[in-house]
């Protein structure tokens, strides 16, 4: 038997031993992997607008606007400015874990508006994204909400 065979044998024995002597990774933690339902109560202002993909944050004062989002599944707008619905109403998102779509229904309206929604986190506050084309449907707005701070 030559060197070569020799060290392939070893290696052989040596792979062999190391595969059949791994246990099975366990994990000693008990956690849950499941998305919690998104909070969206409290008040919430508007700290950016784009329409049709341009910044118009400056063109008007948005900060005035505020939209407070009650546990009870209804809303207040205060200070109104172009936005999906005019009134208050209720609203609800389509899937309490992993929503993609926020609905507003206003008092005494027959039908809802819907926008689309992005729940996320941008440098450690949370922030809601809106995106919605009020009236004209070639005007899209994306509003940039942010939690009012109590």
């Amino acid at each position: 038997m030559n060197i070569l065979n020799f060290k392939l044998v070893i290696l052989l024995i040596l792979l062999a031993s190391m595969v059949s002597s791994c246990d099975e990774f366990k994990d000693s933690n008990d956690y849950s992997a499941e998305e919690i339902d998104k909070n969206l109560s409290g008040s919430w202002s508007i700290s950016q607008v784009t329409r049709n993909g341009s910044d118009i944050t400056n063109a008007m004062d948005f900060k005035a606007f505020s939209i407070t989002f009650n546990t009870d599944k209804t809303y207040k707008i205060e200070n109104y400015l172009p936005f999906l619905v005019k009134e208050n109403g209720t609203w609800n998102i389509d899937d309490p874990q992993y929503p993609s779509q926020l609905i507003f229904k206003e008092n005494g309206a027959p039908t809802a508006n819907i926008s689309s929604f992005e729940y996320i986190i941008n440098k450690g506050e949370r922030q809601i994204i809106l995106s919605f084309a009020p009236g004209c449907h070639s005007n899209v707005y994306t509003y940039v909400l942010e939690r009012v701070a109590n």
